[in-house]
């Protein structure tokens, strides 16, 4: 970053309104105890990975098959036109839809358990791929900037996991399997997130800045892994109908760090200043998760759209007004891609443009819904379209820029603020409010 740019967001993040984080008071830190507690740490994201199964199933393919199943009289006329409403396109399965092993799995005799089973199966090497990327991108930083022990390797630095997922549950869980794998510390701290749905992300980031926050030297690996796939139960019921029209499987792995604020603007990491949590009032019917005989299912409410579309923009107004924000300081704008309802409902209540939610539309079509790690896949691609317009113009000569087609050369070398929320069940709004630095 040139230097010129750099003092020029310290200056706006020196005036800015958000609230500054609560000074440290641990008295004890694994590798650095002479480190002063007087100082302010802000958490920061070191690296997002993403990663899907590799069974790809187009989404016109999904409809015939499931419009032909036999046991599907009721809605059999409507189920080609659901899917097709669906908007998306393509959706990533652990369990390919077309396979005998699928087919298999479509009735409803299957139990929980060899559901769970399967869960493992599939979730293990998936997870491990993800955080692998994950770690292998947040490396390159941590033995740049690790002056203190330089010897030390990223792995050895994750002083807490958390995992993160409401389509499996197992114990021991994937996450003993990760640190396994992955050669994390033995001593390493251990949290999970279930049954919080599509929010969950937002729970466990909430968890990992809380970390980071108490032991500012340390990192946490935050892996969230949804495979709705081995719950597939295809009844002639109208809501199993919709569910599986819109739910994909899919992992999201971030490390979430901590430094003072000089080396974040410095660096231009990106920070994650504050938590939005809102249980949203009378809405217990919205999103429901249950656990049946033969699988772990979902029930949405005929009103979820509605609440969106009513609870949404107030709360997040009432948020940003706490840190003296307006929505026309948002930049970036990550909409939970749960459905397109999902994210008409919500652009309408925070009166957002389409190009303001065009990456959870883009998400939504080449996934579908994958539950937690959908927001994350978000992020993900909105900051590298945010690094990928920079270098652009980094790279761009004087008159280039002085042209129209470098308009927006100077929005891009400042800081950016994004919101990112998804919903829980209740319905509850889970969301972090961050900036690109």
């Amino acid at each position: 970053m040139h230097a010129k740019t750099t003092a020029t967001i310290h200056n706006q993040i020196e005036s800015s309104p958000f609230t500054q984080p609560t000074p440290i008071n641990s008295k004890h830190d694994l590798y650095e105890p002479g480190l002063r507690r007087s100082k302010q740490f802000l958490p920061t994201i070191e690296s997002i990975a993403t990663g899907i199964p590799n069974n790809i199933i187009r989404q016109s393919d999904a409809a015939k098959l499931v419009a032909n199943l036999p046991n599907l009289e009721q809605n059999r006329a409507r189920i080609e036109k659901l899917y097709k409403n669906t908007q998306i396109e393509t959706r990533h399965l652990a369990v390919n839809l077309l396979s005998d092993e699928a087919l298999a799995l479509l009735g409803s005799g299957n139990s929980i358990q060899s559901r769970m089973q399967m869960y493992q199966k599939y979730a293990v090497p998936l997870a491990e791929e993800v955080a692998k990327k994950a770690l292998l991108k947040a490396s390159a930083n941590f033995e740049a900037n690790n002056h203190f022990h330089s010897e030390l390797k990223i792995e050895d630095s994750i002083g807490l996991i958390v995992f993160v997922s409401s389509t499996g549950f197992v114990a021991p869980g994937i996450d003993t399997e990760l640190i396994k794998i992955l050669g994390l510390r033995r001593d390493i701290a251990r949290v999970t997130v279930n049954f919080m749905g599509c929010a969950a992300a937002m729970n466990g980031l909430r968890v990992a800045c809380d970390h980071v926050r108490a032991h500012p030297t340390h990192k946490v690996l935050l892996v969230c892994l949804e495979l709705s796939s081995v719950n597939a139960v295809f009844e002639d019921d109208i809501n199993d109908v919709i569910i599986h029209s819109i739910f994909s499987d899919g992992c999201a792995a971030v490390v979430i760090g901590a430094c003072e604020q000089e080396q974040a603007i410095a660096q231009g990491k990106v920070v994650i200043r504050d938590h939005l949590s809102y249980l949203v009032e009378d809405t217990e019917d919205g999103i429901v998760l249950g656990i049946r005989d033969n699988g772990i299912t979902c029930q949405l409410s005929r009103q979820l759209p509605d609440y969106i579309k009513k609870g949404v923009g107030p709360i997040i107004e009432r948020f940003l007004a706490s840190h003296a924000l307006t929505k026309e300081n948002i930049d970036l704008w990550a909409v939970h891609p749960g459905g397109t309802r999902i994210i008409e409902n919500a652009q309408h209540s925070l009166g957002l443009s389409d190009s303001q939610v065009a990456d959870s539309w883009a998400i939504l079509r080449q996934y579908g819904n994958m539950l937690s790690p959908s927001v994350l896949f978000v992020i993900e691609r909105m900051l590298q379209r945010s690094e990928q317009k920079s270098l652009s113009v980094e790279n761009a000569d004087t008159e280039q820029v002085k042209n129209h087609e470098w308009q927006d050369a100077t929005e891009t070398n400042r800081a950016l603020t994004g919101i990112a929320f998804s919903f829980a069940p209740g319905v509850g709004v889970e969301g972090i409010l961050f900036q690109k630095l």
